[in-house]
């Protein structure tokens, strides 16, 4: 049996090697060099399925507390290729432009 998120999380790694040009995977890790100063620095992400879920904007929620909801997260379909929105490509492209990439 594979490990909880697994899945969700190769789709996320493939995104952020997609996007980010020269990224790459180093162990458990994707690596983003990035050129700081005259200088390449690599950023390192690393990617965990959270053992509980709490909604977005709970900062100071206790993981596992009780909190009201009415968002339903979305089922992630492994088959098929996933859909990028136009809001989507201009935030990346934001974020693009503010890390001067």
């Amino acid at each position: 049996m594979a490990a909880k998120g697994s899945a969700s999380k190769e789709i996320i790694t493939q995104k952020i090697l997609e996007t980010f040009e020269g990224a790459f995977k180093y162990d458990k890790e994707i690596r983003i060099p990035i050129i700081e100063d005259g200088v390449e620095v690599q950023i390192k992400v690393t990617l965990t399925c959270a053992k509980t879920n709490v909604e977005s904007g709970m900062d100071n929620a206790i993981p596992g507390a009780e909190t009201a909801t009415t968002i339903t997260p979305k089922a992630i379909d492994n088959h098929g290729v996933a859909e990028v929105t136009e809001e989507e490509k201009q935030n990346v492209l934001k974020a693009m432009q503010a890390l001067g990439l």
